[in-house]
């Protein structure tokens, strides 16, 4: 989960908490690029508008190096103007989601449906 606001971090990660997925929280793009040095998440939550970096330079960034772990990325922003929405789906982007129309227990089922996984009880995976 990677998202600029420590609230929003929060509940989303308890949200998935409770749905028994691992969550890593980073603040902005360049702690999460520093986290996948040394950790393999299986599914990314991205925001847009960060600090220090947003979620469109660590996406370009992901999509376009070889030796990054090849994750599903989903955005979680509130800004859905249809020209970034369409920008973030063509760097690779799975879904495009705002968040102030998705509730955070919606979180899980996105996070299995991309993994593939039961809508219930998808079991310990890293976020």
């Amino acid at each position: 989960m990677v998202d600029d606001d420590p609230i929003v971090r929060e509940i989303y990660r308890l949200a998935l908490e409770r749905r028994g997925y691992g969550v890593m929280v980073a603040a902005d793009g360049i702690e999460a690029l520093e986290m996948l040095t040394t950790a393999h998440p299986n599914f990314m939550f991205l925001d847009i508008r960060m600090p220090r970096m947003g979620g469109l330079e660590v996406l370009t960034r992901i999509s376009g190096d070889p030796a990054m772990p090849h994750i599903p990325v989903v955005m979680l922003s509130n800004y859905g103007e249809p020209d970034l929405v369409a920008k973030t789906l063509s760097l690779g982007a799975k879904e495009y989601l705002i968040k102030v129309a998705t509730d955070p227990l919606q979180l899980a089922a996105v996070v299995a449906r991309w993994l593939g996984q039961p809508p219930s009880g998808p079991g310990e995976v890293e976020c």
